[in-house]
């Protein structure tokens, strides 16, 4: 029999042993040194499932140890003890580090001083060791009184357990520790998407978002996002890198048409099969949808999980989450749109109706109100702003429907009588809208349009910033289209006449931050009434402003009644 071997094939446990999860190497033979560093003497460790020895930390160690203390070991889980008549004391320790009981560090030490132990003697002799090799090994073993050596090996065994625990404890909280870390991560990168699912964020920006967030979440080579969106066209983003492109992930996609979606498709190992031949370099991949119960808006693919792993269950799950918010941005955006339009129909609705009270001022609503949201793109404002600046022009002068049609319509000079029922517009128009939730953000524009920065103005007599921004931008959105259009009962201001007037107004009549941002894009407020359509009322589809510089006209004469007669035709209107 090999000296390091044992036999265990009379033992009924070796094949229940033989089930366990393989051992720790690595750890085992740590322990095994720390084991040896607190006895002071060499010890091996044996693998009773196959009965050979896995590690010692001296390789001159005779393997003597009886089997039957090794199996009282595994049995009882104690160390074990056991002084031969030789006065060889051998003992038997249970290792920690294993992930099973079949593994047991194992050694001896001589009952006392200067003995010579058969048991030792033949097994130098089977190994093939000379008389002087014996003698030299044998002054190195250690020797201690039987009954100390077990105190000693107890106490030993006890600091390995707790020494053991403190590890395991250790690496448990380290474990814990990533998956909160990882835990976190998700539950931000969900937390940050809901956080943006504002109307305001595009479906690029949104998932732009998710794939910048997903991917210190996720580690994958590749992340990519396909939408399809009604009004911005096919999205297709990537973060990192991707075995494919765009149409390549159109020909992945098809490839899978008859999966069970929405259920997220995920494949792992695919090198060496039908798919990865037909997309080189894809290791494994999870596709989800992005879809709701309506409808399909898109697809989320990550491709190529680093260091080998494999996409389970925890990946797919947050994916899916991932694609269920942007999802939903699609439909809060798809709905937004619908009432968007719906009230914007509703409004021009409101316009017409104005417009059938008096032909002559037909459109006049409408190139305000895309003059003032030229206005506001030039002073910076955001979107949203833009929006109901837009909305807040087409009513502007919506209260006129409250104002006697005679007078609306007459080509004469206003009597002061008519002229005071004219200047109740903006009430009205205040009234008739503030009774509309959907609509309360265009109120100060509609109150306040005919306000004067000096506080001269109707109907509140605000005076310069505490009349809202958004009146003092439809102020001059008003008066440019109101003197420049012709009437039954006057003719239009040339430009040149007309930009007198509202530089000579500027910081009395209108805010003159106002004024100035007119003139840096005067050629396009002259492009929007020139051209002007129905179909140029569409604010989403309006060109930027005009940057040129502003181009100082000839010397005109300039004069307070130029102003006053021009506040004479703006009011009317």
């Amino acid at each position: 029999m090999d000296v390091d071997q044992i036999d265990l094939a009379s033992k009924d446990d070796v094949a229940s042993l033989a089930l366990v999860e393989p051992h720790d190497e690595e750890a085992l033979k740590l322990e095994l040194a720390r084991l040896a560093e607190l006895l002071g003497a060499a010890v091996m460790c044996y693998d009773l499932r196959s009965g050979r020895i896995i590690a010692r930390t001296d390789d001159n160690l005779l393997p003597v140890v009886p089997p039957e203390l090794m199996w009282q070991c595994v049995q009882s889980g104690e160390c074990g003890f056991l002084s031969l008549t030789s006065g060889l004391v051998c003992f038997a320790v249970p290792m920690s580090a294993a992930n099973s009981t079949a593994h047991i560090a194992v050694g001896y030490a001589l009952a006392k001083s200067g003995i010579r132990p058969a048991d030792l003697v033949f097994a130098a002799t089977d190994r093939g060791w000379s008389q002087a090799q014996l003698d030299q090994w044998l002054t190195t073993l250690p020797y201690c009184e039987p009954e100390m050596l077990r105190r000693h090996v107890a106490l030993a065994a006890n600091d390995l357990r707790r020494e053991h625990a403190q590890t395991t404890e250790a690496a448990d909280n380290t474990q814990i520790a990533e998956q909160l870390e990882s835990t976190y991560e998700e539950i931000n990168l969900l937390h940050t998407l809901t956080q943006n699912l504002h109307i305001s964020h595009s479906p690029e920006d949104v998932a732009e978002l998710s794939l910048t967030r997903i991917s210190a979440v996720i580690q994958a080579e590749g992340h990519a996002v396909w939408l399809d969106d009604n009004r911005d066209g096919r999205i297709f983003l990537i973060q990192g890198t991707l075995p494919f492109d765009e149409i390549g992930m159109a020909r992945l996609i098809a490839r899978f048409d008859g999966h069970d979606w929405p259920r997220p498709l995920v494949r792992n190992n695919v090198a060496g099969t039908l798919l990865g031949a037909d997309f080189p370099g894809l290791s494994n991949m999870s596709l989800v949808p992005i879809a709701d119960r309506r409808r399909r808006y898109g697809w989320f693919c990550s491709c190529n999980l680093k260091d080998g792993a494999d996409f389970g269950t925890v990946q797919t799950s947050l994916l899916s989450s991932v694609t269920s918010i942007l999802a939903t941005h699609q439909r809060n955006l798809e709905m937004f749109r619908q009432h968007e339009d719906l009230l914007l129909s509703f409004v021009r609705s409101l316009v017409s109706t104005l417009d059938a009270k008096d032909a002559y001022t037909r459109g006049h609503s409408e190139r305000v109100a895309l003059i003032s949201r030229q206005l506001g793109v030039q002073l910076g404002l955001p979107e949203d702003d833009l929006r109901d600046i837009y909305l807040s022009g087409l009513l502007h002068d919506i209260g006129k429907i409250g104002v006697d049609d005679q007078i609306l319509r007459k080509t004469g000079p206003l009597t002061r009588e008519e002229f005071e029922m004219v200047k109740k517009h903006p009430v009205i128009g205040y009234n008739i809208l503030a009774g509309l939730k959907n609509l309360q953000v265009v109120l100060p524009g509609v109150r306040h349009h005919h306000e004067a920065y000096s506080g001269r103005g109707y109907p509140d007599g605000l005076k310069g910033e505490a009349i809202p921004l958004m009146a003092r931008i439809i102020a001059v959105a008003d008066s440019y289209d109101a003197m420049s259009s012709d009437r039954p009962y006057r003719d239009g201001l040339t430009t040149p006449n007309l930009e007198v007037i509202l530089k000579e107004g500027a910081g009395i009549q209108w805010d003159s931050n106002v004024v100035e941002a007119y003139f840096k894009i005067q050629h396009e407020v002259r492009r929007i009434c020139e051209n002007y359509s129905p179909s140029d009322g569409n604010l989403l589809d309006q060109p930027s402003p005009d940057t040129r510089p502003f181009v100082e006209s000839g010397n005109l004469l300039r004069t307070v009644d130029n102003i006053s007669a021009a506040l004479t035709v703006a009011d009317r209107l």
